[in-house]
């Protein structure tokens, strides 16, 4: 039985975050910095981590514009 549950269509690593090269261009270093920390604390992806917290953040500031 294996350990962990992989889905059908398995991705090449790095595949799935190409997109994030160009965004870490325009990403401040310190700023970047943390999330590659976090992403190895926590075993998400950086592309998972930046998209949660942009989600987070339109949340917070679509409900307080009201």
């Amino acid at each position: 039985m294996p350990s962990r549950d992989y889905p059908d269509i398995r991705k090449a690593r790095g595949t799935r975050s190409k997109e994030m090269v160009l965004l870490s261009a325009r990403v401040e270093t310190p700023l970047w910095d943390y999330v590659r920390t976090l992403a190895l604390e926590t075993r998400k992806s950086k592309q998972d981590i930046i998209a949660e917290a942009l989600m987070l953040h339109r949340t917070a500031h679509e409900g307080g514009g009201k």
